[in-house]
């Protein structure tokens, strides 16, 4: 019943309503339903089990993972500044960061790779 906790932090972070709930864990489908209001598209997609990616998202939106707060959501943030995340288990490198909270976040989050000369 994460997923649970993923709807009440998202919608606790102001993430916006949604006309027709729906949520599904990582990986798994994710249902329909109609975002009446989507500041944080990286967020938003977890309800839908789309992973965030760590190279990507931003501090905000990576506190809506579990047992991720400000502190740590900062870290990740400046760690992938001087190094880009190449794999998932890179986050143990993360000041703070370690094996069990890596594998609390498996499912949660990815690392896709830029195209080239596209994607930041």
């Amino acid at each position: 019943m994460a997923w649970v906790a993923i709807v009440a932090l998202l919608l606790l972070a102001g993430v916006g309503a949604l006309d027709r709930a729906g949520a599904a864990r990582p990986g798994g489908t994710g249902a329909t339903g109609a975002l009446a209001a989507a500041p944080s598209a990286g967020a938003i997609g977890l309800l839908y089990g789309h992973p965030l990616d760590l190279n990507r998202a931003s501090a905000e939106t990576l506190e809506v993972l579990p047992g991720i707060g400000p502190g740590r959501a900062a870290a990740i943030v400046a760690y992938r500044r001087e190094q880009p995340f190449l794999r998932v288990a890179d986050l143990e490198r993360v000041d703070g960061i370690g094996p069990r909270t890596v594998a609390r976040l498996e499912g949660w989050v990815a690392v896709r790779r830029a195209r080239d000369g596209g994607d930041r």
